[in-house]
């Protein structure tokens, strides 16, 4: 077949002419293609999951640990020794992996040129654990926390994260010219950092001691690291368990969340956001506030404690709102407001500071 024209009909089927389908530039990596590859992402399981039912689940039988896990936990195990299962070990006829094995039966199936060499740089996917460095606008900067490399992935921070200084736990993928994770990601919070960095450090020290190199450690050894992962905390006897305190409705509870998440963010130790979870209890007991946007009174509290606590680190409420996604003029309202409720009780709560 010789060279498409431009503005022939594109050979993949699309009905579009050529130069808006697989005829643009890497830098425009067609639209189209890009949902042709999430939804590959889809098929590459349910083949596995089909065509090899019996075959995963016996991969995932031999790992015991997944049955002592809360289901929450399992379910996000399951599918993360699945993914590296399918992409890693050779559990097809021939020695092929998987997903070797659904491009050689159904790869014919990809017509747009684009999406087919897209899918097939997925040979060498391997997890990583990813901690967040930068945040941008819909790109996350985070540096692996086994090889130390930086890596951009394109995604938007929703409310639930990820933050700076929380690990992801993904398989990045090429998607066109930028860098997605196959099909769901694992946030861990920023408390669980120091944590994780201990695990990771354990399972990196035992492949390495058995001469393995350490760039290979999640391809080659991703079951004992995400064994460390899922580690159950030691959680206090009863006696010993914090009063869990009482919120007047869900939206109090969830801001408290908020906050909490954006104390530790900023490095402060969880003594401290638990302080901070304090303060807001004491608002929320004579304000009784009605609350539509939990980030507003979180980043609102945040300038607060700021201001009164005589940081170093000077906070602008600029800054506040753009980490919190809300306008300036709100937290210069809310920040007013809770300023005026907890003056007659500012000294008191200052004493109780955490240092």
């Amino acid at each position: 077949m010789g060279k498409v024209k431009r503005n022939m009909p594109c050979p993949c089927g699309s009905g579009l002419k050529y130069k808006k389908c697989c005829g643009k530039s890497e830098a425009e990596f067609p639209s189209i293609a890009v949902q042709e590859l999430k939804q590959v992402q889809k098929d590459v399981m349910e083949f596995a999951f089909t065509e090899h039912k019996e075959t995963i689940d016996q991969f995932l039988n031999q790992y015991s640990f997944l049955s002592d896990l809360e289901q929450s936990a399992q379910k996000i195990c399951v599918f993360n020794l699945g993914v590296w299962g399918v992409f890693s070990q050779p559990l097809a006829e021939g020695g092929l992996t998987i997903f070797e094995d659904y491009l050689k039966r159904k790869g014919s199936s990809i017509l747009r040129s684009q999406t087919k060499e897209a899918v097939e740089t997925w040979t060498n996917l391997a997890p990583a654990l990813l901690r967040v460095k930068h945040i941008g606008d819909a790109l996350i900067r985070f540096e692996d926390a086994v090889t130390n490399e930086e890596v951009t992935v394109k995604m938007n921070v929703k409310r639930e994260g990820p933050f700076v200084g929380e690990y992801v736990l993904g398989f990045p993928i090429k998607v066109g010219g930028h860098t997605e994770f196959f099909l769901q990601f694992t946030i861990y919070p920023a408390k669980m950092a120091e944590a994780l960095k201990s695990r990771l450090s354990e399972a990196l020290d035992r492949f390495t001691g058995e001469g393995g190199a350490k760039e290979q450690l999640m391809r080659e050894d991703f079951h004992h690291v995400l064994m460390k992962l899922c580690q159950q905390e030691e959680h206090p006897s009863p006696e010993q368990a914090p009063q869990e305190i009482e919120w007047a409705n869900d939206m109090e509870k969830e801001t408290a969340l908020v906050i909490e998440k954006g104390m530790l963010d900023e490095g402060h130790s969880e003594t401290f956001a638990s302080w901070a979870v304090g303060l807001w209890k004491s608002y929320c007991a004579k304000k009784a506030p009605v609350i539509k946007k939990t980030e507003a009174f979180a980043a609102a509290l945040e300038y607060f404690i700021n201001t009164v606590s005589k940081s170093d680190k000077s906070v602008s409420q600029a800054k506040l709102a753009k980490k919190y996604g809300v306008s300036a003029s709100t937290v210069s309202n809310r920040f007013k407001d809770i300023e005026s409720v907890l003056k007659e009780e500012l000294d008191h709560h200052l004493e109780l500071m955490p240092s």
